[in-house]
Order: structure tokens, then sequence, then C-alpha cells
């Protein structure tokens, strides 16, 4: 039995809380073999040995990742009956929690298959404190290739087996080894929020809100939209993005700055890191957050360059490491449960992750009779947070929006959607 405490981006993903899960499902064209299926689902756990791995939170100076203790992955076969089914399972995963602690045998990682004749459904959920998005991107790749080339030998990579530090070697001098600084930010916000309360009090601009209770996550629910830009959309999208010279998430992400000033662009760490991980299951995304003011009278394509230059500018600085500044592995449960518990300002603010293109894969598994017609899912949506997963398959963009309500409303997520087309609309006339 091996263990190990969790890394600096692992321990950040652990304070969020739990249920933190990913959730995703694959929809696959074509007759898929049961039993064919578990066995490649088991090579899969034993290339990638963090699906071997259980969460340990008793243990002094914990918590660890404990391996080689755990059976093998969970999978749940259910008689796929419609197309929709999929869907309502991943979004009760996102508020599943994971089973934790000295007792607990299970991986935090289960699987359910959505089965019938000719289609079938592949549902994925891990915790992300030991995995990201394009991880289960790998995960799904894995998992056909296995079942297309049965007889291929297993390599299990063995890097996340590492005991030391994930960070770059230049950066590791500046995590601070105490909650000094995460200590005197909760101060700030405490008195922040004092002061903005204090305001509120006297003026007439803003009346008195009925106090939301963030705790009580059955008075939350989860809303979920997906839209699809038709095939001569897309491609049009795509055509002016080269011909601009702006890269396709930027210009994405420049769909919908009229409505959030301040965009989350998840960014996948894998070349960036002390060590190469490759394309091996873990957790290694950071964020840069890119803020453009939107102006209506400025052509869509001269934001859009704007938003590109900003985020080029984070990707080669130290901005997608600087959250480790203040939250680090120093910084106990208990304070930053504090401030997630603290009366926050309604900021709207949007991940936009663009997971690319799936054609390319399905060009592989087609020779072997698969093909497959729909990705959905995400990250557990926070309290605030609205994730936008965006990828495109048989040469349509699809996207897909994720988040709570409260704070959230129908009426505003539906006018978010309809701001995003009127801006593509305005992307392909300019």
């Amino acid at each position: 039995m091996e263990k190990r405490k969790l890394n600096e981006i692992e321990h950040l993903n652990w304070l969020i809380g739990q249920p933190y899960n990913i959730s995703m499902v694959i929809t696959i064209k074509g007759h898929l073999e049961i039993d064919l299926f578990k066995e490649s689902l088991e090579k899969v756990q034993k290339k990638h040995p963090i699906l071997q791995a259980r969460l340990d939170l008793n243990e002094e100076g914990g918590p660890y990742l404990i391996f080689g203790v755990n059976g093998l992955i969970p999978v749940e076969i259910i008689p796929r009956t419609n197309d929709d089914l999929c869907k309502r399972i991943v979004d009760k995963e996102f508020s599943i929690p994971f089973e934790r602690g000295i007792n607990c045998t299970s991986p935090l990682i289960r699987v359910k298959l959505l089965f019938s004749e000719t289609v079938s459904d592949i549902v994925i959920t891990i915790a992300h404190v030991i995995a990201d998005g394009m991880s289960l991107i790998y995960l799904f790749r894995d998992l056909i290739f296995f079942m297309v080339n049965s007889k291929k030998k297993i390599k299990p990579l063995k890097v996340i087996m590492s005991a030391e530090d994930i960070l770059p070697h230049f950066y590791q001098k500046k995590i601070p080894n105490t909650a000094r600084k995460f200590k005197y930010l909760v101060w700030f916000i405490k008195k922040l929020i004092a002061l903005r309360k204090f305001i509120r009090k006297f003026s007439k601009k803003h009346p008195k809100e009925e106090k939301l209770d963030t705790k009580d996550k059955k008075k939350r629910n989860y809303i979920t939209r997906d839209w699809v830009l038709t095939e001569e959309q897309s491609q049009s999208l795509i055509r002016k993005c080269k011909n601009k010279g702006v890269t396709v998430h930027s210009a994405l992400c420049t769909l919908f700055l009229p409505d959030f000033p301040a965009i989350y662009n998840p960014v996948n760490l894998r070349k960036k890191l002390a060590y190469p991980v490759g394309e091996s299951v873990g957790v290694y995304a950071g964020r840069i957050e890119v803020k453009v003011k939107y102006k209506k009278k400025s052509a869509f394509w001269d934001i859009a360059r704007e938003y590109q230059e900003k985020l080029v500018k984070g990707l080669n600085g130290d901005e997608i490491f600087k959250t480790f500044k203040l939250i680090t592995r120093a910084v106990p449960f208990k304070l930053f449960a504090e401030v997630m518990s603290l009366e926050t300002e309604h900021s709207n603010r949007i991940w936009i992750t663009n997971l690319g293109s799936l054609d390319k894969f399905n060009e592989f598994i087609a020779s072997k009779g698969f093909t497959i017609k729909m990705l959905y899912g995400g990250v557990s949506p926070t309290y605030e947070a609205i994730f936008v997963p965006v990828f495109t398959i048989d040469k349509k963009i699809h996207f897909q929006l994720h988040c709570l309500t409260p704070p959230h409303t129908e009426e505003e997520i539906e006018k978010y959607i309809n701001n995003s087309l009127k801006q593509l609309s305005r992307a392909l006339n300019d």
C-alpha cells in the first residue's frame, strides 16, 4: 500500500468540498459488448493508477491518497429507454458525493452504462480532486481504444505516484508555508462585506433583498441548457477565425462578453508542471481570468483580438499559478470553508471550456463500427459559477451551460444564450 499527500492543485479542489465532481456521458452508435466493455474498463484502471486511489481524511496531516487497497471501478448497467435519460443521470451525478475515509474501499470514480443493442450511453463520474476535464476525454478515448483493440497490452502510467511537488520549480519558492496571507484575505473580505451592507442600508438603489441560505442545498436546483450551431454557422465561424487571425476559443469567449465582464478560462497545465504527466488522468488544470470591457460600437473581431491578446499574455506569464500564492496546502479546510460561507456579492463570472473537435476521434473508431453521436456534462456547478463546455461533433459546434438556481434564474440563462447568438450573428456578418 502506498500513500501520498495531495499536491497543491488537488488540495485546492479538495477545499471546494464535496460533492465537487466531473460527470460526462458519450453516446455511442454501434453494438457494444458488455463483457468487453467491463474488461476495457479494468484495463483503463490499470493504465491510470489514480483510478485505484481512495481519499483518506483520518490520518494526521491528511488528506492522503491511498493506493493499492481498492476494488474495481463500480459499473451499473441500465436499460437505455430514451435519449434524454443519460442527461438526467449526469445532472444527478453532480450532487452525489464519493465515499471517503479509512474504511472506504471504493475508488473515486463510478461508471454507468445505459445499454441498447444499437446505441449506448457511457456515463463516467469522477471526483474533481483527482481529475480534470481533459482527463475525462482521455478516459473515454482509452476505454474505446481498448474495446476496439482488445489484445493491446497495457502500459501503466506511474507518474501519478510521485510525491514531489507538482508546480514548476521556479514557482515553488513563492508558495507560502503558512496560511497567514489567506487569513488577511478573510479579514479583508469581512470588512468589505460590512462596508457594503452599511452603504446599502442608506441607499435607495439597493432595496432590501431576501437573504439566501447558501448552506441549504435542498433549495438549489441544477440548470442545464444546451444548444447547437448549424454546420453552416459552425464552419463559417471557424473560417472567419482563420481569416481574422483569432483563435476559435477567443471568439467563443467574445460571444459572452456582453453579459460577463470576467471570463475564466481553464488551462491545461500538463506541459507546464515540474515533471511530465503526458496524457495521464489527474487534475492538471489551472485558470486564467480575462477581463475585457465590451464596447457595443466596436467590431466583434476587434474585441476578439483584444481578448486573445490578454489571454496569450496570461498564458505566457505567472497568471495561471497566482492562486497558489494564497491558497496552498497550508490553508486548512475550516478556514477556506469560512470564506465560502461568507455572504458575497453575486458576480457574473463564467467558465468556458473548449474541448475541441471529436470528429478526428470519430474517424478512428468509425472503422471499428462505432460513432460518438453526443457528449454531455461538465463540472459540478458551485454557488455562483456558470460552466459552459464547448465542443464539435459532425462539424457542428455544441454549447452546454451548467449552473445552480438560485442564484441564477431561468430567465437570465435564456438571456445569456440569446445574447450569445446575437453576437454570433455579428461575428458572421462583420
